[in-house]
């Protein structure tokens, strides 16, 4: 009897956490606000033109080797500071190496700074040596934004989806690639890539110049001093000390095997790098919780200005009001719009793949071109072209969860040179897709063929459907 007694307040107080979090961590967040009249008066699609170059110079990093190695060989040249946030990092060679690349700019004196989301950073849970690793050295600063508690379930969402290192008054490197070996292709790693890309921003006048740069580093400083960040790993220990000593033997191996990588004799980013006439920053506000989508606007008014076309490529499409008018209204303009995203059978994400099955006709119906990636791997970045002139990339993706809920951040380029290269690098990957007709099929005489959705993936889309429509605002 006092088992059964016992079973039966177990289950009780299960059921009251659960509803305690869908009443305080899950229902609050399908509320969804509007911008502001005042943000929303202020923002013009003039302003984020230039008439003449202006401090900053562009480079498209598109290739997972160009990714991993780029952000080594930046590192590697560090000489005061070094700024960096991302949303995860995933375990594996790549990830210590980059780990191992921070400890070693700590080592030659550069103070750095590293903000990783709470959940998904990885250096939590089973990682934590890592972060003791990292945390204790008197070079370097470790925080996380909004660590979940299981006692406050509103901080379950809210994430920091940010990606981007700074390195000293010179380099930005921004995108919405992750942390990890999936992203940088590694030798040895063999399961599906995601392909993504970042922006390497050149401020080619340093210290006191009106570079996006410092715009971004401004953002950093307000997330960093802010009431969602917390600073957990601070105090060396045994683990950590081993740790760190893994890390900066296998960056050390790593450096002598790979010695050119580190050769900065022939850096020179002014001839690499396209001119721009302006490069703007756009971001969500950092408050955990429902947030204004104001990135969101800003990229809906940069799309509705168009007058000849318009480009998109997002993993992910799940439709809110708002997303689904910006699409009519692209579909409306008499201009040439199209969207590049992952079919249902390359999508990696199970939910974000079901949502989109879900929203799949209302994107048809929009007019606007829906083209759908079917290679080997899958497509992870977020870009727009606007009249083959205006780049907008970052960590935006065209779904809920990034206009209302997430950080999110944004760099607009203008650049003709910029945004012809990311055009022809878009093209590579179409020539691996289909487009949907209006009837959700795809054309039968094309050289490329369907990839195939294993079954177990269509029964997992089917399954799934209701639940995820029922709380499509968290995907």
């Amino acid at each position: 009897m006092k088992i059964k007694k016992y079973i039966w307040g177990v289950a009780a107080l299960f059921v009251l956490y659960a509803l305690y979090v869908l009443c305080a961590g899950v229902f609050p967040f399908s509320r969804q606000e509007t911008v502001p009249k005042d943000f929303a008066s202020a923002i013009s699609a003039d302003d984020f033109y230039g008439d003449s170059p202006c401090t900053d110079r562009v480079a498209l990093v598109e290739s997972p080797t160009e990714g991993f190695e780029t952000r080594l060989h930046i590192l590697d040249g560090a000489k005061e500071r070094v700024d960096v946030s991302y949303y995860a990092m995933h375990m594996g060679e790549s990830t210590d190496l980059f780990l191992g690349a921070l400890l070693d700019a700590a080592d030659r004196g550069v103070k750095v700074r590293l903000l990783v989301d709470g959940q998904f950073g990885g250096l939590t849970c089973f990682n934590r040596p890592y972060a003791e690793a990292i945390g204790a050295h008197p070079n370097i600063d470790l925080k996380l934004y909004n660590p979940p508690n299981l006692l406050r379930p509103w901080t379950f969402n809210g994430r920091l989806h940010d990606k981007y290192i700074i390195v000293d008054d010179e380099l930005l490197l921004l995108g919405g690639r992750n942390i990890g070996d999936k992203y940088f292709n590694m030798g040895g790693y063999e399961k599906p890539l995601s392909y993504d890309r970042d922006v390497l921003v050149y401020n080619t006048v340093g210290a006191g110049a009106d570079s996006v740069l410092f715009d971004v580093r401004d953002y950093m400083d307000a997330l960093w001093d802010g009431e969602n960040v917390r600073e957990p790993f601070s105090v060396d220990s045994k683990r950590g000390e081993e740790k760190r000593r893994e890390l900066r033997a296998g960056y050390a191996q790593f450096c002598a095997d790979n010695p050119g990588l580190f050769d900065h004799s022939g850096d020179d980013y002014q001839s690499w790098t396209f001119s721009a006439n302006r490069v703007s920053f756009f971001h969500n506000d950092t408050q955990i919780g429902v947030k204004e989508p104001k990135a969101g606007y800003v990229l809906g008014q940069l799309l509705r200005s168009a007058e000849r076309s318009v480009s998109m490529q997002s993993p992910y499409i799940i439709l809110d009001p708002g997303l689904e008018t910006l699409l009519k209204d692209m579909g409306a303009m008499g201009i040439d719009a199209e969207i590049l995203t992952n079919s249902i059978a390359s999508s990696p994400n199970p939910l974000a793949s079901t949502a989109y099955f879900g929203d799949r006709r209302a994107i048809l119906d929009s007019g606007v071109r829906l083209i759908e990636y079917q290679g080997e791997h899958s497509l992870h970045a977020k870009t727009y072209i606007v009249d083959e002139h205006l780049s907008v990339v970052g960590s935006y993706n065209l779904d809920p969860r990034s206009a209302y809920i997430d950080t999110e951040l944004m760099l607009a380029i203008d650049s003709e040179g910029f945004a012809a290269h990311l055009k022809q690098t878009q093209d590579e990957y179409r020539r691996q897709s289909l487009e949907v007709d209006r009837s959700g099929e795809y054309p039968s005489d094309s050289s490329v063929l369907p990839r195939p959705m294993p079954l177990l993936k269509k029964i997992m889309v089917y399954a799934l459907y209701f639940p995820v429509k029922l709380f499509k605002y968290l995907t």
